[in-house]
C-alpha cells in the first residue's frame, strides 16, 4: 500500500469495527478499528471488453496507478447481459465487501424502470460519486447523404422504418435519446445493439447501420480517417472535440434528452470507511494532470458528486427518467 493510501484510513466507529477476512471478503480492520486500503479492488462493468464502460475502467485503473495513487492496476470484470441487470445483480451479490466497486452509467438506472426482471435497482447498492458528464453526438458515415439531424429525421419521415441507428442496450443514453426524438418527430427507425463500442462501428462502417449516438471520444480516430463524419451534438452544449457540430436547439429540436453520466458505485453494506476511502481517492485523481488529459482526449466534463450529493442526483435523475419513459410507453408495469 502506499504511502498516500495509508493517509487515507479513517475510523469507523467509538467501538471497533472487525471484518473477518476471507477469500472474497470485505478487506479487514486493523487492530485499532481503523480501515485499511485492500491492495487489489474488483473493478465491474456491464459491458463487454472494448465497451464503454470497459474502456472507462480500464483507463482508470491505469491513471490510478501512473499518478501513483495505487500500487496495483485493479482488475476489469465484465459482469455482461440484462443491460445492465447482470452487473448490478453480481454487486448485490458482493454485500459488504469492501474491495469491490463498478463504474455504472444511466444504463443502471434506466433498466430497471424498463425491465420487471432486473431485480436490482441502483439506490439498493452503495453509490459513491460521480466522475463525469459525456455529452452525446451522432455520427454517419462520411459518404452519407446525411449532414445534418434534421436530414436524417427527414428521410426516417419518408421511409418509416427504413432506417437504422448502432447503438448499446436498449435502456443506454444513445437509445434513450432516439426514443425522445422519435416521439417527439413521429418518426421510426431500427435499433441493431451491440455491446462493444468496436462492434457497433463496425456495422455502420459496413453499411448495416446508417448512425450511430456516442461519446465523442467514440468517433475521434475514424472522423481523423475521413471514414465517419459527426454532423449533431444530441445535447444542449457543443463539445469540445468537436465544436461544429451543433447542439439540438442549433438544429432546430427544442428537446431534452437524457444525461450520459460515469460514476462509482459499491456493493450493499460497505462500509463507511471504505466509501470514505474511494470518494477521496477518486477525488485526488479527477485533480491530476492525467486525468485532465484523458478527460480533455475524451471530450468528457469532470463533475465530481461525493456520496452526500449523489445519492440525491441519482434519485432526482430516475424521478425524470420514470417520467420521460412513462410518457414513452416504455415504463415497465
Amino acid at each position: 500500500m502506499t504511502a498516500r493510501n495509508r493517509r487515507w484510513w479513517v475510523a469507523l466507529l467509538p467501538l471497533a469495527l472487525v471484518v473477518t477476512a476471507c477469500d472474497g471478503a470485505a478487506a479487514p480492520a486493523d487492530g485499532d478499528g481503523a480501515f485499511e486500503a485492500p491492495d487489489s479492488v474488483d473493478f465491474v462493468v456491464h459491458t463487454g471488453p472494448g465497451g464503454g464502460s470497459d474502456v472507462f475502467a480500464r483507463a482508470i485503473a491505469e491513471l490510478l496507478v501512473s499518478e501513483g495513487l495505487t500500487d496495483e492496476q485493479w482488475p476489469v470484470l465484465n459482469e455482461e447481459g440484462g443491460s445492465g441487470a447482470a452487473a448490478m445483480a453480481f454487486m448485490a451479490e458482493q454485500d459488504g465487501r469492501d474491495d469491490v466497486i463498478a463504474a455504472h452509467t444511466v444504463t443502471w438506472l434506466a433498466t430497471p424502470l424498463t425491465n420487471e426482471e432486473a431485480a436490482v435497482d441502483i439506490l439498493q447498492l452503495t453509490p459513491i460519486a460521480q466522475l463525469v458528464s459525456e455529452p452525446t453526438v451522432m455520427a454517419v458515415p462520411a459518404d452519407s447523404e446525411f449532414d445534418s439531424l434534421q436530414d436524417f429525421v427527414d428521410a426516417a419521415e419518408a421511409d418509416p422504418g427504413g432506417l437504422t441507428q448502432a447503438g448499446g442496450s436498449v435502456t443506454s443514453t444513445d437509445a434513450l435519446a432516439a426514443e425522445v426524438i422519435k416521439a417527439d418527430t413521429g418518426t421510426e427507425w431500427g435499433y441493431l445493439s451491440f455491446e462493444g463500442g468496436g462492434e457497433r462501428i463496425a456495422a455502420l462502417l459496413g453499411g448495416n447501420a446508417d448512425m450511430m449516438f456516442g461519446g465523442p471520444s467514440d468517433f475521434t480516430e475514424q472522423v481523423a480517417a475521413g471514414e465517419l463524419k459527426v454532423i449533431a451534438t444530441i445535447g444542449p452544449e457543443p463539445t469540445a472535440l468537436f465544436p461544429d457540430a451543433p447542439t439540438l436547439a442549433e438544429s432546430g429540436f427544442d428537446l431534452t434528452v437524457p444525461e450520459q453520466i460515469r460514476g462509482i458505485v459499491g456493493p450493499p453494506g460497505m462500509s463507511e470507511g471504505a466509501i470514505a476511502f474511494y470518494e477521496d481517492l477518486f477525488e485526488q485523481l479527477l485533480e491530476t494532470e492525467g486525468w485532465a488529459e484523458y478527460a480533455e482526449e475524451n471530450g468528457f466534463t469532470t463533475a465530481f458528486r461525493p456520496r452526500s450529493e449523489y445519492v440525491e442526483f441519482l434519485t432526482e435523475q430516475i424521478g425524470i427518467l420514470t417520467t420521460e419513459l412513462e410518457k414513452l410507453g416504455l415504463l415497465a408495469e
